[in-house]
């Protein structure tokens, strides 16, 4: 097939400028293309429409001259050339003249592998492009490539239907003929229904069956083998997420794909082998009454993961975890035994071990869990979510600065939940959007509710969930409450850990760049903890660090601890920011604190989180019948 030829539709070319133009703008350049190859030439197919970009559309170069293209195109992988003057195999580039000194670039290849082209950017300056830019690329390639699919397939089946076509018009008068014509879209029509039932039960990147699938094949089993000799073991990565954010999802999801493809052949055709949610595949082991057959799977397993993965240009080790669950004589369904397997791999997690077996612990953690999560759906509707508030002071002057609102939850049953145990199931389960509004409203009101009874204006910190950051109108939400409470933005500041900034999304960012523009404050929590934080630090503009309170409490045992929060508060201070010191608890703490200049503390010596008219009566010295907070 010709595919020089294939048309590709204007809506689609229209999504493509649109794609180009995002990502010269993000990227900050002046041309991002993506490029299509002809038999002896290749084509600026889409263009980015800024002004300063030298390529003119449909223009062609002749293959062969050395194109940075033409090489990502026959070599069939990316391409960085952070400064081509400096580089003797590209110092003669047809693009030179042109300015075009940096590049990088992906190919764009049809579904049978043959090559349509590139998506590229290009710069007049030296240029490595930023991991973000890099992966944004990617991104795109993986939409192109899903075009140029549908695109051949809609060929493919106008081809289809031109030959059925032509042939029922030959043979309208052989009644033979015709009955042979419909007994092949018949045939077509079952074909199609083989792969829509293809697609419900495997996964699209791994080609395995996925969870649906294999929890109807265990169902099966189990009811064959009685509910007895079978186990299910759930194998987990740890850090994936580190690894797609080092490495790009790309190398992530190849990443993905090699492991499948090495379980696949390494487990005998007996054990069931599908991909679970994320980076979760799931291995089912059918053994003798000693269990010998699932121990050997697992050493497999364990042997197998421990050799370095190859995705160009990287070599990966990756670790696993895992859950192993065994059936149990009569009334075992398979999504049961699966979420136990499941929940004991994330018991290995929590504990650093290799390998976890459900046990009466880790179900009275899933009870729990369960417990937990019906109580929390009504919790808002039965009153028994609160705000709690706690000071935060300067130590020099002992002087009230401002207030962290933190959530809390008495259920008549449970008691005081604990928040670490009720935060992280709300993100789940979707109820920490009605949650986080909840708090947000009730902060914000109550804030601008003592501000208008005080003489020196106080500020209000809310943690932020970075689920929350997910949700399209989170900032117009906030414009809202402060509006209608009549709160000044600069009062109030968002707290955010690096969780919100690892998503690094295009929607998390428009998000902080709205509210920036309104004025809202932004402090990055836990800082020291987290491996990159200091880059952030670069990328957004934050007002306020908050030392982690791990830090603080081994000040007078730890020295490494004292030169830790010594920098980051000689940090903050050489960039103009706030710093927070978080868990201060003794005397010897504060003063460490007053002696580095350290601006606010934050902990018990100071006040403890209480409910809105105890902290108004302690800590503001005003009459609780002035307020309704």
């Amino acid at each position: 097939m010709d595919y020089s030829n294939l048309v590709v539709p204007q809506e689609v070319v229209e999504n493509w400028q649109r794609t180009v133009d995002l990502i010269a703008e993000l990227a900050h350049i002046p041309a991002a293309l993506i490029m299509r190859v002809h038999e002896c030439q290749i084509e600026v197919f889409a263009r980015s429409s800024n002004q300063d970009n030298p390529y003119n559309p449909q223009e062609r170069a002749n293959l062969g001259t050395g194109l940075y293209c033409e090489t990502v195109i026959n070599s069939q992988s990316p391409l960085l050339v952070p400064n081509a003057l400096n580089d003797p195999q590209w110092d003669h580039n047809p693009d030179l003249p042109l300015g075009m000194i940096s590049y990088f670039g992906l190919p764009l290849s049809w579904p049978n592998g043959s090559p349509f082209g590139t998506i590229c950017m290009l710069d007049r300056q030296e240029n490595s492009y930023t991991e973000q830019s890099r992966e944004l690329v990617c991104r795109f390639q993986r939409a192109i490539e899903g075009d140029l699919q549908i695109i051949y397939q809609k060929h493919r089946l106008q081809q289809a239907n031109a030959q059925l076509e032509a042939r029922i018009k030959e043979r309208t008068v052989q009644l033979e003929a015709l009955n042979e014509e419909l007994r092949k879209e018949i045939v077509r029509k079952d074909a199609v229904t083989r792969t829509l039932e293809y697609v419900t039960q495997y996964d699209a990147l791994t080609g395995l069956p996925n969870q649906h699938s294999l929890a109807s094949q265990l169902d099966n089993l189990l009811k064959e083998e009685g509910g007895s000799n079978t186990t299910v073991v759930s194998l987990g990565l740890k850090n994936f997420k580190s690894i797609n954010h080092s490495y790009s999802y790309y190398v992530g999801d190849q990443l993905l794909v090699e492991l499948s493809q090495r379980l696949t052949r390494l487990l005998p055709p007996d054990v069931l082998l599908a991909r679970g949610n994320g980076d979760e595949f799931i291995v089912v082991v059918r053994h003798r009454s000693e269990a010998s057959d699932a121990v050997e799977i697992i050493s497999r397993i364990t042997q197998t993961t421990s050799e370095a993965f190859s995705v160009t240009p990287y070599t990966i080790t990756l670790a696993l975890n895992m859950g192993i669950a065994t059936a149990q004589a009569g009334g075992e369904d398979a999504m049961s035994l699966i979420q136990k397997a499941s929940a004991a791999m994330g018991a290995a997690k929590e504990t650093g071990n290799l390998y976890a077996f459900f046990d009466p612990k880790t179900e009275s953690s899933i009870s729990e869990r369960s417990a937990l999560e019906t109580h929390l759906i009504d919790a808002l509707a039965n009153n028994e979510i609160s705000v709690h508030y706690q000071p935060l002071m300067c130590p020099k002057m002992h002087k009230l600065l401002g207030v962290e609102a933190l959530v809390r939850w008495n259920n008549p049953v449970l008691g005081n939940v604990r928040p670490d145990r009720f935060i992280n199931l709300a993100e789940q389960n979707g109820i920490i959007h009605e949650l986080g509004a909840f708090v947000m409203r009730s902060a914000i009101k109550q804030a601008a509710e003592w501000n208008r009874m005080l003489d020196e204006p106080i500020r209000v910190a809310i943690n932020m969930s970075p689920v929350q950051f997910r949700d399209i109108h989170l900032a117009e939400q906030i414009n809202s409450y402060l509006q209608q409470y009549g709160l000044a933005p600069e009062l109030l500041e968002l707290e955010i850990t690096e969780g919100v900034l690892l998503q690094e999304s295009y929607q998390t960012e428009q998000t902080l760049e709205t509210l920036r523009k309104q004025g809202v404050r932004f402090s990055l929590d836990d800082f020291g903890t987290g491996y990159s934080s200091l880059s952030y630090l670069q990328k957004y503009p934050f007002d306020t660090l908050k030392i982690d309170r791990s830090f603080i409490a081994d000040l007078a045992e730890n020295k490494q601890s004292r030169e830790l929060a010594r920098t980051i508060i000689a940090i903050s201070r050489k960039l103009n920011l706030h710093v927070i010191a978080e868990g201060v608890e003794t005397e010897a703490q504060h003063q460490f604190l007053l002696e580095e200049g350290c601006d606010c503390g934050q902990g018990y010596l100071y006040g403890r989180p209480m409910a809105a008219d105890t902290f108004q009566s302690q800590c503001l010295n005003l009459d609780t019948t002035e307020s309704t907070g």
